[in-house]
């Protein structure tokens, strides 16, 4: 409709795009697709700098207990947690939100301010976490202090643990610090 505001670029907004400014830099639309019947959804980003632009992905899972399980966090835009919202409406409150790697902050920087919508979900973090260019407490970068976790190496002593299987790739050193991503496998579907 002419004169009206187009609510699409609010939906998208991304106001914390100046702490890492990648493309799309404050407009970030999210794509979510059921991957497995009530069980599984991805949630897709566009990021990218200069010409190359990729997708990046977060995972949300519907638990047994109830409630849903969040891996990779990507921009809380406000299109994104409506999306969460709706699952949450059928499957419960976000229950965990999974940070799987050390040094990549193509989901780290997001988890603070995504952990801020769902007060009620634990955090867990890979091992062995880093920040660049200088080493930073996760508390000073955003994370809940109370509710952030490191998972620990045997994935049966986490409250998720009778769910999911997990593997912990690395570390790889990297010069500066080190590279390593946890990988989730869950056991109902064998995905």
């Amino acid at each position: 409709m002419q004169g009206q505001p187009d609510t699409r670029y609010q939906d998208w907004a991304w106001p914390l795009w100046p702490v890492v400014p990648l493309y799309p830099y404050g407009r970030r639309r999210t794509l979510r697709q059921e991957v497995l019947k009530d069980k599984i959804w991805t949630f897709e980003q566009s990021q990218g700098i200069l010409y190359v632009v990729v997708p990046i992905r977060m995972s949300a899972i519907a638990l047994e207990s109830g409630g849903l399980l969040i891996y990779a966090p990507v921009a809380p835009t406000p299109e994104c947690i409506r999306l969460v919202r709706e699952l949450e409406a059928q499957h419960g409150e976000v229950q965990a939100i999974v940070l799987p790697t050390i040094s990549g902050i193509e989901h780290k920087v997001f988890v603070g301010p995504f952990a801020r919508h769902f007060p009620q979900a634990q955090v867990y973090v890979a091992p062995h976490q880093w920040s660049f260019p200088v080493n930073l407490p996760l508390s000073w970068l955003g994370f809940p202090r109370k509710r952030t976790h490191i998972l620990p190496t045997d994935s049966r002593q986490n409250p998720f643990g009778d769910e999911f299987d997990y593997a912990i790739l690395g570390p790889i050193e990297l010069g500066p610090g080190r590279f390593a991503e946890v990988a989730l496998f869950h056991k109902r579907s064998r995905t």
